[in-house]
């Protein structure tokens, strides 16, 4: 399947998220034209006036579509006309819920949509990209997992026990089904485009759409500063350990994913390494980032089993390369530090 490059169009879903704005930014800056499907026109204004800013230079290759409910019969007929590729982002990430449904629904629902208008209308297509997760892949024992591996027990959990399941095996499962459900229609139906799934590990780094406060910090880069700063007891931790991975490296994986030929087909886990809360204070203490901080004691991490993620994968087919801890850090607090939001941990 003949890949994409430069000046070929776009269409991101879930643009105005964490990841999304990241890859719309990263897809400009290599000279994409990127059509942006949002759910209303205050949200597609508002994606325009961060670009009037970012990248002023480049914000007229940004145009958005309106797609009020993904989930819907037919809701991308119009926004896969002409384009070349499809970066698909949008789906509930989510715990505050009560019925497995409100997550699977919305992440299955949406992605069958986005594919039958593929199918239907997409006739300049090439390549869908789909962001599914890590959670789709790992299990609950202590080991390395592959791309081969799947997250049945989170599945069968949400099955028996419907509403009474833990919250993050519901999203786990709206992982698992979306992805599923992907390879199945393509298996099916033997587009003329092909698929990449990118199963995406817990994401951090610094911010494109400058938040006006911590609270207002979206998606995982708001949980790290809610984890790092402000939980100090054996409780501290969600997650307490993760598959992490730098958010710049997330889009220029989505950039790789749609230029790479040998991508196409394939299931590709994006990650960095496993870690824990206390492998970033470290880090900070290490670099004497941020003397005031307290430095958590090791003993409180003693037990967690790690649950790796391989990124042989990716390095292999994506020619991807990662940040560090340390780099990662740094970054995140030199995008914080000008908002005023380090006062309290620094010298």
């Amino acid at each position: 399947m003949p890949t994409i490059s430069s000046n070929d169009k776009v269409l991101v879903t879930g643009a105005n998220g964490y990841i999304g704005l990241w890859v719309v930014r990263y897809l400009l800056e290599h000279g994409y034209l990127i059509r942006a499907a949002v759910r209303s026109d205050d949200k597609g204004k508002a994606l325009q006036d961060i670009f009037q800013q970012k990248l002023p230079a480049k914000v007229a290759n940004l145009e958005y579509v309106l797609v009020k409910d993904i989930a819907a019969e037919h809701a991308f007929d119009d926004a896969v006309k002409g384009v070349a590729a499809i970066v698909h982002i949008a789906s509930p990430l989510t715990i505050e819920i009560e019925d497995p449904q409100e997550v699977i629904g919305p992440a299955v629902g949406g992605t069958l949509s986005l594919l039958n208008s593929a199918l239907a209308y997409g006739t300049d297509l090439k390549r869908i990209v789909i962001t599914s997760s890590v959670k789709a892949v790992l299990g609950p024992e202590a080991r390395t997992y592959t791309e081969d591996d799947w997250s049945e027990f989170a599945v069968k959990e949400v099955e028996e026990k419907g509403k009474a399941a833990d919250k993050m095996s519901m999203y786990c499962a709206s992982k698992f089904l979306a992805e599923r459900a992907a390879w199945k229609f393509v298996e099916e139906h033997k587009p003329s485009w092909d698929l990449t799934v990118l199963n995406v590990a817990w994401v951090y780094g610094p911010t494109v759409n400058d938040p006006v406060s911590p609270a207002a910090i979206p998606s995982t880069a708001g949980l790290f500063f809610q984890q790092f700063f402000t939980v100090r007891d054996a409780a501290y931790s969600y997650p307490p350990a993760q598959n992490y991975i730098d958010i710049r490296d997330v889009a220029d994986a989505f950039i790789k994913a749609l230029e790479v030929d040998a991508a196409g087909g394939e299931r590709i886990i994006v990650t960095s390494e496993w870690s824990t809360w206390q492998h970033w204070l470290n880090a900070a203490a290490d670099m004497n980032l941020l003397p005031k901080l307290d430095k958590w004691d090791p003993k409180r991490v003693e037990g967690l089993s790690p649950r790796i993620a391989s990124n042989e994968k990716a390095k292999r087919i994506l020619g991807l390369t990662f940040r560090t801890i340390s780099e990662t850090l740094t970054d995140i607090l030199d995008d914080f530090r000008p908002r005023g939001w380090l006062k309290e941990w620094e010298a």
